[in-house]
């Protein structure tokens, strides 16, 4: 008796549907026997691969937006707990600060974002315009051209709200 495609396919539909448990245990013992085989190729799937990956995750993201902002909602309003200890841990630490500052500065559109950057902004005392000393971490800002992204200096948050300072040459 020979079969359309559409006969095959739903013949394949049924019988995985009703061997749902059996074939998943299959699954199961394969991954668990060729556990060593299975990571190799995934670490080389995603090294040949990186460039797709990424993108498809951009573009993933960037067309799911109010998915991922309500998913991430309901996952801090689920697990209030989880969530302090993680910043207890991580978002206090120097370097996760380190982090999140600099992930902001990409964010604002600072360009060349680096180390070195990050070493300066945190060695700074001073406004690097009118010299006045920071009270705190709070007062500090990093400066930057909007237009090119370009970061100019570190400077108080007076001056920073004011554009005066744009005619003084370093």
């Amino acid at each position: 008796m020979v079969k359309t495609r559409e006969e095959k396919n739903e013949y394949q539909r049924q019988y995985r549907q009703n061997n749902k448990e059996k074939i998943a245990e299959k699954r199961r013992e394969y991954r668990q026997n060729n556990k060593e085989q299975i990571a190799e190729y995934t670490r080389e799937y995603y090294q040949n691969n990186k460039e797709q990956i990424t993108e498809r995750a951009k573009e993933y993201n960037q067309n799911n937006k109010e998915k991922l902002a309500e998913y991430k909602r309901e996952y801090d309003q689920n697990n209030k707990e989880k969530v302090a200890e993680y910043h207890k841990i991580y978002g206090l630490t120097p370097a996760g600060k380190k982090v999140n500052m600099m992930a902001d500065w990409r964010r604002s559109g600072v360009n060349n974002v680096n180390e070195e950057m990050y070493n300066h902004y945190i060695a700074t005392t001073h406004c690097e315009c009118c010299l006045k000393e920071f009270s705190s971490s709070y007062d500090r800002c990093l400066d930057h051209d909007h237009e090119t992204g370009e970061f100019r200096w570190v400077i108080c948050r007076s001056c920073n709200t004011k554009d005066y300072w744009k005619k003084i040459t370093r």
